[in-house]
């Protein structure tokens, strides 16, 4: 199946913006640009609007830039630090690449005893059937891209909010959101 986007170029984005601030939304605006000059006829240039999410215990917010069937593109994050469980996708991998903050994951599975410290530049994979520990501290944020068929991660993107937190607010953005996605890219290929 060919994928749209190349997690080396989101690589090399992230280390681009390393610099610039966070705190106004900066870091953010040159990330949305840079991946709609390389990807025009998929991700705007607009800011989008945050969402807040809670999945596997982390609480935090993001924003879309891209989804299809098979892909999706966010920025996730943490103003205030959370912990939880990062989900197990038996159909998809998924790369996070961190612009700011620590994260601290570990393999929930293995006899890895020591954890996973993950610092501004650096990229952790999420392969299929995998799942971690995680720790995000204040003020961590970071690209996210997941690919393989992404509504099979749906129930587990949603369901804490529905569940544990009541929370209707997200649920209901992230999934019109989501179906806004879904229907502009099924649209689009119909055209081409």
């Amino acid at each position: 199946m060919a994928y749209k986007i190349d997690p080396e170029f989101l690589t090399q984005v992230c280390k681009e913006v390393l610099d610039l601030p966070v705190e106004n939304g900066e870091m953010f605006s040159a990330v949305i640009e840079k991946i709609s000059n390389e990807y025009p006829k998929i991700v705007d240039k607009k800011q989008r609007r945050w969402i807040g999410s809670r999945a596997g215990g982390v609480l935090g917010k993001l924003t879309f830039l891209y989804i299809s069937l098979t892909e999706y593109l966010i920025i996730f994050g943490c103003p205030a630090g959370t912990q939880g469980f990062s989900g197990r996708y038996n159909f998809m991998e998924i790369w996070d690449f961190f612009l700011s903050g620590t994260t601290i994951t570990y393999d929930l599975e293995s006899d890895q005893i020591a954890p996973t410290i993950l610092l501004p530049g650096d990229v952790g994979h999420l392969g299929k059937g995998q799942s971690l520990g995680v720790e995000i501290q204040s003020g961590s944020w970071m690209i996210e891209y997941g690919r393989g068929p992404n509504i099979t991660a749906l129930p587990f993107a949603l369901m804490d909010s529905l569940v544990s937190s009541v929370e209707l607010g997200s649920f209901f953005l992230t999934m019109s959101e989501y179906t806004r996605f879904i229907i502009k890219r099924l649209f689009l290929t119909k055209r081409l």
